[in-house]
């Protein structure tokens, strides 16, 4: 597992990617016709991957059980920052499985025990889960 610390910022990895089209050129050079166009064109794709890798993509939501249910309110009761699940307390006392995916304005990382919540529930694979979550 890698830490914050240890995680490459978008220069590092822009820098990361330029390398390897250099080294990818490198190798390269040594086929007959090869000219030195094709290192601007691989240092643009290195530029677009890094690009690409810093995009975030956000996954849709799973339909709510019953065609959008009323919301519930609860709190957090633990989230794992780093796998990115954990569980809500509802104020009816039932706890409920959460995935950051479902959840709306918070990075993984900004959801703490104890932070008031509202949900609704939706019906997964694995049984029910909190979606649509949104800090109160």
């Amino acid at each position: 597992m890698s830490s914050p610390a240890h995680r490459l910022t978008s220069t590092g990895r822009l820098v990361v990617n330029s390398l390897l089209a250099i080294a990818i050129y490198t190798l390269l050079t040594w086929l007959p016709s090869f000219d030195f166009k094709w290192l601007v064109g691989l240092l643009a794709l290195a530029v677009l991957a890094t690009s690409l890798g810093a995009a975030e993509i956000k996954m849709p939501s799973l339909p709510s059980v019953g065609g959008g249910g009323s919301r519930l309110e609860g709190s957090i009761k633990w989230f794992n920052g780093t796998k990115g699940f954990g569980f809500i307390t509802g104020d009816d006392g039932e706890e409920v499985f959460v995935h950051f995916r479902s959840v709306n304005g918070l990075g993984k990382r900004d959801i703490k025990p104890g932070q008031r919540v509202s949900y609704r529930i939706a019906d997964s694979d694995r049984g029910p889960q909190a979606d649509d979550v949104t800090a109160i």
